[in-house]
């Protein structure tokens, strides 16, 4: 079913007329918007208009009077006093087109004028007198709002949906319109292609450019995967590339982060891909047996720490055999062994009874590869637990990779 706020043909549109909506139908979050753009603290006397894709006075204009320059969302006071709100998503902000916005309204008899600019970012060069206000900071607004408005909530979940479906049309680019608010799927909330794929990249770019993670060695603006597919799959994955990377033909093809949002839990880990330098897997096997399992304890020591009291959460290793029937073709798994680390390097504390073949298993793997393998460890983190559902999560997926300090140290060793 077309969602309600769906009545025009371009993304621009379509999130002025659920702004304008949501304001138009709920009045303490219209005043309260107001003042958050403007600073504001009694905006006007009196009732507040919301008018869209029109000039006071007349009809309202059909849908597609888009282009036709008129202000896109325009707030109207009962004394001299207005707000126009020009919104953009793709689309050049132009100082012409603010500048005919203000001649309109003094046309129409104001002349105490605000000209708000909503943008995926704030351009490098503002027109004076302008304000400028994100579409991300606009989400983290009304989300802040969710329990006191339920007009403020249906504002955040169609901004998300919106932006699904603008990622999913290549409309975006590697600009975003929301802030990672959490991993939200669970019993309740089931996972869907393309809001895991959302949720994936607007919390890698905010990992990309965490400061300890590029102490750890990770490159701020490196690439990451171009394309994320997987529709007709029940996960999606992207990765943070070292600067180590960058002499490699394919950074994918060097030891990485990697992020993944599965449908009923997500994976942060250090995965050691098929192709990586020879001398990069000696470094684990040259250790021997059991000096591998004394590093992998070490590891499994500060995930351990790092997930804390996150229910279900638990260290994570795993090893894969793939096989591609073409270069594009969804891998099939031939062999899979997944095992929490707690099984081979626990403490007497701990939940998990040991059973360290597991580990055996993994290194002797390693050590007589004759397959397409690829080994990670990092941490699992089933859902359900609120603080999958908030930002805090980006901050323990940090504390997993930084605790793995150890093993990248160990394979990047020359």
């Amino acid at each position: 079913m077309r969602n309600i706020f769906d009545q025009y043909d371009g993304p621009e549109n379509r999130l002025t007329h659920a702004l304008g909506c949501c304001l138009q139908h709920d009045r303490r979050l219209l005043r309260a918007f107001v003042r958050w753009t403007t600073g504001r603290s009694k905006p006007a006397r009196g009732q507040l208009e919301v008018l869209e894709q029109q000039v006071p006075g007349s009809p309202i204009g059909p849908s597609d009077q888009e282009g036709s320059g008129l202000p896109d969302l325009w707030i109207l006071g009962d004394d001299d006093w207005s707000l126009i709100v020009e919104s953009k998503v793709q689309a050049r902000i132009l100082a012409g087109q603010l500048h005919r916005h203000r001649c309109t309204a003094r046309r129409n008899g104001f002349s105490d004028i605000d000209l708000l600019v909503l943008a995926p970012q704030t351009p490098s060069h503002r027109v004076p007198g302008v304000i400028y206000r994100t579409w991300p900071d606009l989400y983290a607004w009304v989300r802040q709002r969710t329990a006191e408005s339920e007009w403020a909530a249906c504002m955040a979940d169609y901004m998300e949906a919106a932006e699904a479906r603008m990622i999913a049309d290549g409309y975006l680019g590697d600009q975003t319109i929301t802030r990672f608010d959490g991993i939200p799927f669970g019993p309740d909330h089931p996972y869907t292609y393309r809001e895991g794929k959302r949720v994936l990249r607007l919390a890698m770019d905010e990992l990309q450019k965490r400061r300890d993670l590029c102490e750890l060695g990770v490159d701020p603006t490196g690439p990451r995967r171009t394309a994320i597919t997987g529709s007709g799959a029940n996960a999606v994955w992207d990765f943070l590339p070292f600067l180590a990377s960058q002499a490699a033909r394919n950074s994918k093809s060097f030891p990485h982060l990697t992020l993944a949002v599965q449908a009923h839990r997500a994976l942060a880990i250090v995965s050691l891909p098929n192709a990586v330098p020879g001398r990069m897997r000696r470094n684990l096997t040259d250790l021997g047996n059991e000096e591998f399992g004394t590093l992998v304890g070490k590891v499994e020591a500060g995930i351990t720490k790092a997930i804390g009291k996150i229910a279900g959460a638990a260290p994570f290793m795993e090893a894969v055999q793939k096989r591609y029937l073409s270069q594009r073709s969804t891998p099939i798994d031939d062999a899979r062994l997944e095992f929490d680390l707690r099984t081979a390097a626990s403490s007497p504390q701990a939940p998990v009874k040991v059973q360290s073949q597991w580990l055996d298993a993994t290194f002797e793997t390693l050590c007589q590869k004759r397959c397409h393998l690829q080994v990670g460890i990092g941490a699992s983190f089933p859902y359900g637990d609120p603080r999958i559902r908030s930002r805090d999560v980006l901050e323990v997926f940090a504390e997993v990779w930084i605790a793995c300090r150890p093993w990248i140290r160990t394979i990047l060793e020359r």
